[in-house]
């Protein structure tokens, strides 16, 4: 292949910046772009432009944040012209899952991976206790943790997490002792740092060729701490010695410290590879995993070589109305080099039944969308998931396909599975429940919410975590267990509390029927008490009160506790028959980063509800994500009197006084 050759783009004429960009022999290219102004295809242009000249599609090598982006990135690919078996040979992976592949090179076994904090609760627990009962403690006085049990996982998870992203304690910490003085140095707890120490031993497993577990952002630790101690001495048997000769990072802005030591070695040991990132300083959404854009700034340059900077100044995904809105938001200029005449329309609803209303109305209207275009080019874009009960039972009595990203249906979030599986038991009819998957998360749930533990006689010993896989589907495949597995297991060792609640809620179901059999049952069950008592993250037990309020007022329309329980599982069945290509996208911000869409929903973007912790940094640029993803009409819903502060800042509501009630 010529080495001149320029890659010709199917589909679209790449503008002066996208050429320069495609074309660039520089050996580092930074992007500095805006929302909407075609990042992630002109990063797909220069890997194509990288094809064209000759580099074998194994050699190119893309990594983003998360798998959004990665199908994003393929997808940009696809439409310019690269083919399938080209893109297939490609290696586009967000940093954690390549993190994991490279581990398994040294490793040589797979690492079981734990994808919930429940999970993780009792390793942290455990460290805990070890920390608090250690005799020879230097600093018992220094041992002030806020809280106990459960009070105190989730900010220790937190800190946890923006401890592997920075690598602060190993870069600044390490080789000396910790002290109360240094942990005050490093900006931590001195409590939290031992606390920290005692669960990655436990973590490791005393052995850190082979960890007994790994969670969110552990594989780019883990490999990022290898590339520190280099241990290497030999190129080829370094696990990144890959033969790369393309390097590309999309969603570079949300690049943290751990990946960069990763990106870094990366470029080390493949020195005839180029590199090109590309990033949007207002879209750093993951700051408490130590995100920071200095990695595509000042720390690039010092550390990995001084690197062209390159412009996407404007958008080419939607129209000037909305780069003023867009403008506004990121308080920066922001011009728009699109002809498209896009439309931003706020609407008052009454109430969020009325937001449902207008969203399905809207969809089947399809609103915005161009005239072939399918369905999926819709998308509901959502702050918080307990928000898509209402959406979801609207759209399924509409008969309208969607599909969830970012988060699960609410059919199957763990509190809903509690109720399924308690009107299961009181209704003896686990079987109505047709999916054997969905009945082995009903079991799960049963015993999260129960505090119950498996005991299996002459299984002792045995993993936990397998041990529970292993019961939730023999029950799932033989549903007339649940009576044996309920009352045997869930009720026997179960928290005596939390059992009298989920035979309190059984009664409640047993009793005389009407509409409001589920708000006697929640009544009983005291479903917020419950998910306090065993999940981690506070955000996760304020949507249990929002799932379960959603469930409450669908139940309503039915007469009993029999008619109900049918209803959501023929509620399941309906949403699998719908699932389509063609189907209405609905997504978390977070998941909907780095697409796009023919027309954006944001419902429910009141006061005190869009963030509900109060205005932030992340929380601003999740509100500026969300608005840019549009390409011909975005449409923001709020609750008359209850219009986010966000609405007034971005000068789409004039009214000060309807976000006179604070927060966003």
């Amino acid at each position: 292949m010529n080495e001149d050759e320029v890659f010709k783009a199917r589909g679209i004429v790449p503008t002066a910046e996208q050429v320069a960009i495609q074309c660039s022999r520089d050996p580092y290219v930074i992007v500095e772009a805006n929302a909407g102004a075609a990042k992630t295809t002109t990063l797909a242009l220069r890997l194509a432009q990288a094809l064209a000249r000759g580099t074998p599609p194994g050699a190119l090598l893309a990594l983003t944040y998360t798998e959004p982006a990665c199908r994003a990135l393929d997808e940009a690919l696809r439409r310019l012209g690269v083919t399938g078996p080209e893109r297939g040979r490609m290696r586009i992976q967000t940093f954690e899952r390549f993190a994991a592949a490279m581990l398994l090179r040294v490793e040589g076994a797979r690492v079981p991976t734990y994808d919930t904090a429940e999970q993780v609760k009792p390793m942290l627990l455990r460290a805990v206790e070890r920390v608090v009962g250690h005799a020879d403690e230097k600093y018992p006085e220094e041992l002030n943790i806020p809280g106990s049990g459960d009070a105190i996982v989730e900010s220790t998870l937190k800190e946890f997490l923006h401890l592997k992203g920075t690598l602060q304690l190993n870069l600044e910490g390490d080789g000396q002792a910790l002290t109360p003085h240094l942990a005050d140095e490093l900006g931590h707890d001195y409590a939290t740092l031992r606390i920290f120490g005692a669960y990655e031993r436990d973590r490791l497993g005393g052995n850190p060729d082979q960890p007994r577990f790994r969670a969110e952002g552990d594989a780019t630790y883990d490999l990022a701490i290898l590339l520190l101690d280099d241990g290497f001495s030999q190129d080829e048997r370094h696990p990144l010695a890959l033969g790369a000769q393309v390097v590309a990072v999309d969603e570079m802005h949300d690049m943290n410290r751990a990946m960069f030591t990763v990106l870094k070695s990366l470029l080390a040991r493949n020195r005839r590879a180029a590199f090109v990132g590309v990033g949007d300083r207002d879209q750093v959404i993951h700051a408490v995993a130590g995100a920071d854009a200095l990695f595509m700034g000042t720390a690039f340059d010092a550390e990995i070589g001084r690197a062209k900077r390159l412009p996407l100044g404007g958008s080419y995904r939607f129209g000037k109305n909305l780069a003023r809105v867009a403008g506004r938001v990121a308080n920066k200029p922001y011009a728009s080099h699109s002809e498209r005449n896009t439309q931003v329309r706020v609407v008052a609803c009454a109430d969020a039944a009325a937001a449902v209303q207008a969203i399905v109305s809207a969809a089947q209207a399809r609103e915005g969308l161009e005239k072939k275009a399918p369905l999926s080019q819709v998308a509901v874009l959502l702050r918080h998931p307990y928000q898509s009960v209402g959406i979801e039972n609207g759209l399924l009595d509409a008969g309208i396909p969607y599909a969830a990203d970012g988060f699960t249906s609410y059919l199957l979030r763990p509190e809903v599975l509690l109720i399924r599986g308690l009107l299961a038991y009181a209704d003896d009819d686990f079987k109505a429940i047709e999916s054997s998957d969905t009945r082995a998360l009903v079991a799960r749930a049963l015993l999260l919410f129960g505090g119950a533990t498996l005991e299996v006689r002459g299984r002792e010993g045995t993993d936990a975590e397998a041990l529970l896989k292993e019961a939730c589907h023999a029950v799932a495949e033989n549903p007339r267990l649940l009576k044996v597995f309920f009352e045997n297991q869930v009720l026997r060792t179960g928290s005596p509390p939390a059992c009298q609640r989920l035979q309190a809620a059984v009664a409640a179901a047993h009793s005389q029927g009407g509409g409001d059999v589920l708000a006697r049952m929640v009544a009983a069950l005291q479903p917020q008490w419950l998910a306090a008592q065993v999940l981690v993250q506070s955000w996760r037990v304020r949507q249990v009160a929002g799932n379960i309020a959603g469930l409450v007022a669908m139940a309503g329309g039915y007469g009993g506790a029999h008619d109900f329980f049918i209803a959501l599982n023929a509620f399941e069945v309906r949403q699998r028959s719908l699932k389509a290509k063609d189907s209405l996208t609905l997504a978390s911000i977070e998941a909907a980063k780095g697409l796009e869409f023919d027309h954006v929903m944001m419902p429910f973007i009141n006061a005190r509800e869009f963030a509900v912790e109060g205005d932030s940094t992340d929380e601003r640029n999740l509100f500026y994500v969300g608005i840019t993803r549009a390409r011909n009409q975005l449409t923001l819903l709020h609750e008359v009197g209850r219009a986010s502060r966000y609405l007034v800042e971005a000068g789409v509501v004039v009214d000060i006084a309807a976000a006179s009630a604070g927060g966003g």
